[in-house]
Parts: C-alpha cells; sequence; structure tokens
C-alpha cells in the first residue's frame, strides 16, 4: 500500500538541535573528482559491475542495528525509513540525500570492490509530455532485463483506500526479469517477513514530472529556497513533480519506490537521487561563489514562514551508515568531504 503521509519515526525532533548561522567556510577543492555518468553512458560491462556491487550488500551482515535489517542493503533502506519523517520538505532535504546516496555509493565501493562512481537516470531524455501514456521512457537501458535493472511487476488492481490519490498503475506485483528478481534479491526490512521488489509503472506520473521544462523552471530558480521547493513540490499530483515522479513513475500504488519511508528498497532509489543531486549540482554550477554555501528553509516538514531556519551548522546524522556531520560539509560536492562531478 502507498504511504502517502509520513508516520512515527524513531528520530525525535529534540535531536535536530541548530545553531546559529555561520559565514561561509573555506572549503578546499577537490583534485581528482569522480565522475558520476548517465546509466547510457556506461559500458555493458560498467553497468554489470555496479549491478553486480548492488547484489553484493545483501550479502554483507548489517551494522546498523536495526530489528529486521539483516544486510548493508538493509542498513541504508532502515535508515530512512528511521528518519523518514523529518527529511522530506525540510530545507535540508538536498545534503540529507546527498550525504545519503555518496555514503551508499562508498560503502558500494569499499565493501563490494565497486571502481565506478555512482550512476543516475535522466529521465528528461525519454519523457513524452505530449502523450502521457507513453512507455517509451520504461523502453531504455534502465529497465533492460539484462543490463538494466529489469521490469514492470504484474497488475495488481488497488482499491479506493490503497490508491487514494488515483494514481494510474500498470503493476504493482514482484519484478519478473533482469537482477532483481526474488530468488537474486529480496528486502528483510521494515519486516517481519521478507519481501520481493514490486514495481508498479505510471508512465502519467512519470512523462509529466520529467518534462524538460519542469527542469529548466526548477534550475531558473534564483535562491535556494525557491529551488528547492520547486524541486521538492508539494505532497500531491496537481502539478508535475519531478522528485515524486522519479518516485511514483516505477513505484505507483505498490511499488517500494513509491513508499516515502521505505523507498530505498528499490535499487533504482539512488540513480533517481543521484539525478536529484545532479540538478542541485547543477543548479549550483550556476553561481559557484554564492550557491556552494547557500542553504535554508524550515526545519519541520511543511512549515514555512514561521520555523527555524536550517543553517550550515545543523548535523545530519545517518548512524552506523555514515556517522554525524555538520550540513556546511554537504554542500559542495567537490570539497572537503565529497569529491565527484556529473558527465553533464
Amino acid at each position: 500500500m502507498v504511504k502517502l503521509q509520513v508516520i512515527t519515526s524513531a528520530l525525535s525532533l529534540a535531536s535536530l538541535a541548530v545553531a546559529a548561522a555561520l559565514p561561509a567556510p573555506n572549503v578546499p577543492t577537490c583534485k581528482k573528482p569522480a565522475k558520476r555518468l548517465e546509466w547510457r553512458q556506461m559500458s555493458h560491462g560498467q553497468k554489470r559491475n555496479y549491478i553486480n556491487a548492488v547484489l553484493c550488500l545483501q550479502k554483507i551482515p548489517s551494522i546498523s542495528g536495526f530489528p529486521y535489517a539483516k544486510n548493508r542493503y538493509d542498513d541504508f533502506q532502515a535508515i530512512h525509513h528511521d528518519q523518514g519523517n523529518y527529511i522530506h520538505w525540510v530545507g535540508f532535504f538536498l545534503p540529507w540525500h546527498r550525504y545519503f546516496v555518496w555514503a551508499y555509493e562508498q560503502t558500494l565501493r569499499n565493501e563490494c570492490g565497486y571502481k565506478g562512481a555512482q550512476p543516475y537516470w535522466d529521465y528528461t531524455l525519454d519523457a513524452d509530455p505530449q502523450d502521457l501514456n507513453s512507455t517509451r521512457i520504461y523502453e531504455t537501458d534502465v529497465f533492460s532485463p539484462t543490463v538494466g535493472f529489469g521490469g514492470n511487476g504484474p497488475r495488481v488492481i488497488p482499491t479506493p483506500e490503497q490508491n487514494p490519490l488515483g494514481v494510474n498503475n500498470t503493476g504493482g506485483g514482484c519484478v519478473q526479469d533482469g537482477p532483481f528478481v526474488p530468488k537474486n534479491f529480496m528486502l528483510n526490512f521494515p519486516g517481519p517477513e521478507p519481501q520481493c521488489l514490486r514495481r508498479d509503472f505510471s508512465p502519467n506520473l512519470l512523462n509529466r514530472g520529467a518534462d524538460p521544462k519542469v527542469a529548466e523552471n526548477i534550475l531558473s530558480q534564483e535562491t535556494y529556497v525557491a529551488f528547492d521547493r520547486a524541486l521538492q513540490g508539494a505532497k500531491n499530483f496537481i502539478n508535475p513533480n519531478i522528485h515524486a515522479a522519479g518516485h511514483f513513475g516505477v513505484g505507483g500504488v505498490f511499488g517500494q519506490a513509491g513508499d516515502v519511508k521505505n523507498s530505498p528498497g528499490e535499487p533504482l532509489f539512488f540513480l533517481h537521487h543521484a539525478s536529484i543531486d545532479r540538478l542541485w549540482w547543477l543548479w549550483q554550477q550556476g553561481d559557484l561563489a554564492t550557491r556552494n554555501f547557500e542553504i535554508g528553509g524550515n526545519l519541520v516538514p511543511e512549515i514555512y514562514g514561521n520555523d527555524t531556519e536550517v543553517t550550515p551548522e545543523f548535523e545530519i546524522q545517518l548512524g552506523a551508515v555514515a556517522g554525524t556531520v555538520k550540513l556546511a560539509k554537504l554542500l559542495n560536492a567537490k570539497g572537503e568531504l565529497f569529491c565527484y562531478s556529473y558527465s553533464y
């Protein structure tokens, strides 16, 4: 069942303390940034190496301590679930997910021998806003059963209670082909029983939200707060929303990708959020001297105008997954902590 409302989390708001803003730090620039490629820019061998590394994570025991988390892949789904109430529709949404995707990338490299950088999925290349029912966007190497992540699940018809927003779902069951079929890939979190990876393609949502004009509008915003709000959008599908499109276009009603808190159960989550991070990176390129240090927005989800502002001293914590770091270190992709760029 799709979860469009965030629910109780173990993370206390009291732990989200924030100090007064400090002047922009003098952040050093990395020397040899890893280049993150769009999935179709990678060779078949590079694609297989990435997918093999993802599967490898399920063979390494969990270190997070969360109930039902049994392996390193589960750890990432668990920490996102645990903090899910507090990391969406807030000013630190982008740096939190930048840190999260980077931690996943480092785990693939350090624990599973992956040599490349985290890839991304540029869905704007294939979206068809003139034909919202077009399935062209699903007919690329991203969803290939041999050099991609496999395709849709079989159709499951939702009840009105399961689909309150009327998402036009086309699948809903366990993926039927590719590397993440049940015999190869199962999700232990959130428990108590293991779950298969479910997909439920919604071409209408993906074609609308991945419209290149939507991305252009996001990138045209003048301030971080305006950029962030244009990118995150609202908790509905009234207006095209690129962030929601990447989730619900794959997850629909029944897929993990469409579950706000459990969405990292879908391996494409990390390509999607690398693509979201890429938009932030592109926006920052427009004025590096200012935008590599610019942050703002609300601390509490969806409270605008009367809430404590996020500042560079705010701390992001990922527990055993990656530890705690001040937000100031997460603003520059080629700075003190990170060292990567995007291919375009």
